[in-house]
């Protein structure tokens, strides 16, 4: 939209909406203003000032505007961090680059603005080193502007608009942005928590075990049936192996009636008619709601179910957050109900998380979820630099794990297990302690040297374990500092070249492998997107600083591949003798 029609519509300063199309012809991925006469026009995309609400309660844009006799527009984009916003023409006028407030909090304070801007379809933001930057850890503190401070050093504001997020404090000195309802919270329960040593539960007796354990967020899995009814849980094979229910290929197609007679753990089912009464009941707790990764008609069909469910109450959907897994998904939820809190579900296309992020702040949403162990400094760095919350997904109860995690910058960790007392009293334990080393022969047809080596050599026993295959457990106690360096290797395997050692500890209860990029994944995690691989260690390379738990074994596994064979190779030069 051009300067001179948005001056047309503002040269009388009024209330407009934000409205997004629906049987237009503009796409829908594009905010659109309201005029006088009730047409779409489309936001504009420069020459602005575009105030962003951020979990503010109310607005007066319109009354601020007015008084100053500045144009512009009191609007919402209705959802997230742009539930709220204010749209402020740029002129020649030099009071219109003054910061203005409009927004108001129930809970909080205004803190000030942070600046920001996009340039190539990438979001900067304003220092107080009075510099542009990019989200990261390293990115220093981002300026504060207040209301009355002058803009006009941040422009010109011709390549696009100039964005400013309210940054909200409450009595305590905490962050009141958007989502901190949710965010506040340090433990989420998985599946409304774990229960006698289970998990993915979803049912009213998992959620009082987890409430007495002190819980306020809980995470809930919905499933739909062919009759249209929504469902706490699921019905997959997987899922009905792991809770004791007989599995049924016509599962694909089960009624309400049908999954309401499944007993999960001998469990009664819960459909979202009684979640809503739940999250009636308990107006301490939030939610996070997730349908998985469903788009088009059938995620509009079970967000309809459950506004339904819901009874239209606004103050109960206030207090849920829905998980989307893509940029549709998210559109076709939105295009139905406009939630106040959406998460955006990272997953393994963690070469994505750039876009993902600008997608985030684009369209209001507040959070990232990321898998915890792919969560590294740097992913966690981008995201609370451009001001997203963070949940790291899914522990199941190693709680020091949790712990660095938290102290790493996660906001909010979804576990199985975990507890508070239990975070608490694991403060600092995941960290650089020393460690024992096993050498693991990676074959069962390994023979081995190392006890011949012992005697005047390091101290260790060698054992074959359940595979076949062979370990010679070093003794020491190595210290965590990358100075110590790996013992030549004395396994052979008959026809086999020794190549190298991969790193293998146990973290959750799981096999993790040390990465090239230096995480620890499971096998499952080396397929992300960009794949990752695993480190392959030389004999007497030096085995970098990791954080480990107190006692941790660290497990070298030896890789093996076939050796060329002598025979066959002369065989091609040479011929046989007659």
């Amino acid at each position: 939209m051009s300067t001179s029609v948005i001056s047309e519509l503002c040269s009388e300063p009024r209330l407009f909406h934000l409205r997004t199309s629906t049987g237009s012809n503009v796409s829908s991925d594009r905010a659109l203003l309201t005029d006088a006469n009730g047409n779409l026009v489309e936001m504009p995309v420069s020459g602005h000032i575009v105030y962003m609400g951020n979990g503010a309660t109310s607005q007066s844009f319109d009354e601020e505007f007015r008084l100053r006799e500045i144009p512009g527009m009191q609007t919402s984009n209705g959802s997230g961090s742009g539930k709220y916003m204010g749209v402020q023409l740029v002129t020649d006028d030099p009071s219109s680059t003054r910061v203005i407030n409009g927004f108001a909090h129930s809970a909080a304070t205004l803190a000030g603005f942070h600046a920001r801007q996009k340039n190539h379809g990438k979001w900067h933001w304003y220092t107080e080193a009075g510099q542009w930057a990019d989200a990261s850890a390293e990115m220093g503190a981002k300026r504060l502007f207040q209301p009355g401070d002058d803009l006009s050093v941040l422009g010109p504001f011709r390549q696009g608009n100039l964005v400013l997020d309210a940054q909200w404090v409450d009595t305590a000195g905490n962050s009141a942005n958007c989502g901190t309802r949710m965010f506040s919270n340090k433990l989420m329960a998985h599946a409304l928590g774990g229960y006698q040593g289970t998990s993915n539960h979803n049912t009213r007796r998992a959620f009082d075990y987890a409430l007495e354990n002190g819980y306020r967020y809980f995470e809930v899995d919905l499933s739909y049936t062919s009759d249209g009814r929504l469902v706490a849980g699921s019905w997959t094979r997987k899922a009905c192996e792991r809770a004791g229910i007989e599995y049924s290929e016509d599962f694909a197609e089960i009624t309400y009636e049908r999954a309401m007679s499944l007993k999960p753990y001998g469990e009664q089912m819960m459909d979202a008619r009684e979640l809503y009464e739940l999250v009636k009941q308990h107006p301490e707790c939030s939610f996070e709601l997730d349908f998985h990764k469903v788009e088009g008609d059938a995620v509009k069909n079970r967000v309809k179910s459950l506004v339904e469910d819901f009874q239209y109450d606004d103050e109960a959907l206030g207090r849920l957050l829905i998980q989307t897994y893509t940029r549709k998904m998210h559109r076709d939820i939105d295009s139905v109900y406009r939630f106040t809190h959406y998460q955006y579900l990272v997953g393994k296309v963690m070469g994505r998380f750039d876009e993902i992020a600008t997608y985030c702040l684009d369209k209001g949403i507040c959070a990232i979820a990321l898998r915890w162990n792919l969560a590294t400094s740097e992913s966690i760095g981008k995201a609370k630099g451009a001001g997203l919350r963070v949940l790291a997904y899914t522990i199941k109860k190693e709680a020091a794990v949790a712990d660095a995690l938290i102290a790493a910058g996660v906001d909010t960790i979804c576990t199985d297990h975990v507890t508070l007392e239990e975070l608490d009293s694991s403060r600092g334990l995941f960290a650089a302690n020393p460690y024992t080393v096993v050498y693991h022969s990676g074959s069962s047809e390994a023979t081995e040297r190392y006890s011949a080596a012992i005697e005047g050599g390091p101290k260790g026993k060698i054992r074959r374990v359940g595979s076949g295959a062979l370990e010679f457990r070093d003794t020491r106690k190595w210290a965590n500092d990358g100075r110590r360096t790996l013992m030549k290797c004395r396994f052979s395997v008959t026809g086999k070249r020794f190549v190298g050692w991969r790193l293998r500890v146990t973290l959750d209860g799981v096999h993790q492998w040390y990465c090239a990029d230096g995480t620890f994944r499971t096998k499952e995690l080396l397929k992300t997107e960009p794949p990752v691989v695993r480190k392959l260690f030389s004999d007497e390379e030096a085995v970098p600083i990791v954080n480990a738990l107190p006692g941790a074994k660290l497990v070298m596994v030896a890789v093996w591949e076939s050796a060329p064979n002598l025979k066959n190779f002369l065989s091609r030069w040479f011929k046989p003798r007659r």
